[in-house]
């Protein structure tokens, strides 16, 4: 019972005292990761640095008691930053109190909608979101966040324009008051984030960066040369309290509450399924994740965190640093909170150049635009890379919300589409008769003219059973009627039959029959083969009709025999059962 409540302590059973000593590594390592980033996404959400940090603290304590993968870190993303910031600035002004109370509630209700979808089992909504539209969707919130963050690199404050474009183009307009110091520094801290990584890809970069930053900044009085800075985190962990509620900001809410709860899990999911492997010892299981996230992200409202979610990134650190177990979150919470009550007061003293989390951030998204993968895609699907395009433009140009709900609805048409007009294909025979194939893919396919021998490559039901009639027929018409005897759907690929398909084949075999020509039906699955025993097609199935194979169509087409019935029959007789007389019951 225990373990179903609170899965995540599950990875305790056979702990030993390397796989202690691992996480307590990782957990420092993954610690250095979480500092800066949590300061520098909070400030991407419009939100006060300490609000990451808070972040980073107590929701990976709860994902690590109810979460089921052992593989991702839960925290502050750049996506999450981005929605949020998206979301809320058209109802306050970023950094205020109503701003910031707001902030609040969207995580209770990103963490209750979560909760609720995991509770009545709704971890399936994950496959709605395709390949295309999240690689489309994220690779241009990367480019939003980083425009976002080129005001902090030049030292200008434009205010947030319509849309990407126009942003560059007020930034383009302020080029005479830009801060060519703050230019400096942030592109110093670029190189400083790029360049060593090749060489030491395990060194904590963001976490020297930001040190050497606030020495540089106190020594070097840069405040004052006019360089924007954080200069007070409050020292200590938040007090639990819950957020000012209202119904007027609860339904204004609600849009960005579902856009950020379904791109966290989504996220979170496909972190999970991309690292998992054969010899895990445990898999991520999806309602159970949905429940874990939005735990964290309820009990994160409560210590004034905003949402969270996991991180690729991170993840991919996460592993590399040696974690075995959620244990390691339970030390880089330990490690962050104890920052928080330690460094804290330094930042008086030793203020944090904004400039610098915003190079951490902008190369941090950087690797969120997948070129490559673009590529890859238009050549591999023309059809899903508009998709994708479409996504991509609709996000940079309307927004994030509207470019994700376009992508989304953009992939729910093209599955409808590729069910209603599916791969239908007629076969022929090649290797001197012993396979069947799709007689446009090989040259030295034979084609007899008294059979007609098809595929139809998906479920049979009611939005594609005129697609199937009109290619059959059309088929049909290309023959010579008189010599065209026989007709046979190859059904293995056909997994479902619904009724409205049924009275289509009803209808098929009948005006077929008026034309003397017999169809039959092979290599149909159990499903198929019980619904079509259950309805009006009932006393079709025989063995004269309905055959394992096409090979056992064909001999009984030439021989007037079905090989495999009656080989069944004779080692296994089936017994009679019902009404049901001179039929097959298994075939």
């Amino acid at each position: 019972m225990l373990s179903k409540l609170f899965p995540g302590p599950v990875w305790l059973q056979g702990y030993r005292r390397g796989t202690f000593k691992s996480d307590l590594v990782s957990g420092l390592v993954i610690a250095f990761v979480l500092i800066p980033q949590g300061m520098g996404y909070a400030l991407v959400a419009g939100l006060p640095p300490e609000y990451g940090l808070y972040a980073c603290i107590f929701p990976p304590i709860v994902y690590a008691l109810l979460g089921t993968s052992n593989k991702i870190s839960m925290g502050p993303v750049a996506l999450d930053s981005i929605l949020i910031i998206t979301g809320l600035s058209v109802l306050a002004e970023p950094g205020s109190e109503r701003y910031l109370e707001l902030a609040i509630l969207l995580t209770l209700m990103v963490g209750l909608l979560q909760l609720g979808l995991g509770l009545f089992k709704f971890g399936f909504i994950a496959n709605f979101l395709s390949y295309p539209v999240i690689l489309g969707y994220t690779s241009a919130a990367a480019l939003i966040i980083i425009g976002t963050q080129l005001e902090t690199m030049l030292g200008v404050d434009v205010g947030s324009g319509a849309n990407i474009f126009a942003l560059l183009y007020q930034l383009i307009l302020q080029a005479p008051n830009w801060s060519w110091l703050t230019l400096g520094i942030g592109g110093l801290g670029m190189l400083i984030m790029t360049v060593p990584k090749r060489h030491f890809p395990s060194l904590p970069l963001p976490l020297f960066l930001l040190v050497f930053g606030m020495i540089a900044s106190g020594v070097w009085d840069i405040q004052s040369m006019g360089v924007d800075v954080v200069s007070s985190i409050p020292q200590g962990l938040p007090s639990f309290s819950l957020p000012n509620i209202s119904l007027s900001d609860f339904e204004a809410l609600v849009p960005v509450a579902i856009t950020v709860a379904l791109m966290g899990y989504v996220g979170s999911m496909s972190i999970c399924k991309s690292l998992e492997n054969p010899a895990d010892r445990k898999n991520a299981q999806p309602n159970s994740e949905l429940i874990a996230v939005g735990a964290a992200n309820l009990v994160g409202a409560l210590c004034r965190a905003f949402p969270v979610s996991a991180s690729f990134s991170r993840s991919a650190a996460f592993r590399e640093a040696g974690a075995k177990t959620q244990v390691s979150a339970l030390f880089s919470s330990l490690f962050v909170g104890v920052a928080m009550l330690v460094v804290a007061p330094l930042f008086v003293s030793y203020p944090l150049p904004k400039v610098l989390l915003s190079a951490i951030i902008i190369v941090s998204v950087s690797g969120l635009f997948k070129y490559a993968e673009m590529r890859a895609l238009y050549a591999q699907n023309k059809r899903e890379f508009y998709i994708l395009l479409i996504t991509f433009s609709a996000t940079l140009i309307l927004g994030i919300q509207e470019g994700l709900l376009i992508g989304v609805s953009l992939s729910i048409l093209m599955m409808i589409y590729n069910t209603t007009s599916p791969h239908m294909t007629e076969l022929g025979l090649i290797q001197n008769g012993k396979l069947y194939r799709n007689i446009n893919c090989f040259a030295d396919v034979r084609v007899r003219d008294d059979v007609l021998i098809f595929r139809f490559d998906a479920l049979l039901y009611f939005a594609n059973k005129d697609y199937f009639v009109s290619v059959l027929y059309l088929w049909l018409k290309q023959r010579d009627m008189q010599a065209l005897k026989f007709v046979v759907l190859d059904a293995q690929s056909i997994n479902t039959v619904d009724s409205t398909a049924v009275v289509m084949l009803q209808q098929v075999i009948e005006n077929l029959q008026k034309q003397d020509i017999q169809f039959y039906i092979t290599n149909a699955i159990g499903p198929v083969r019980d619904t079509i025993k259950t309805s009006t097609l009932g006393d079709y199935m025989t063995k004269q009709t309905m055959f394992s194979t096409i090979n056992d169509a064909i001999t009984y087409i030439d021989k007037g025999i079905n090989l495999h019935v009656t080989q069944a029959v004779q080692t296994n007789p089936p017994k009679p059962t019902g009404n049901v007389t001179g039929t097959v019951k298994l075939l």
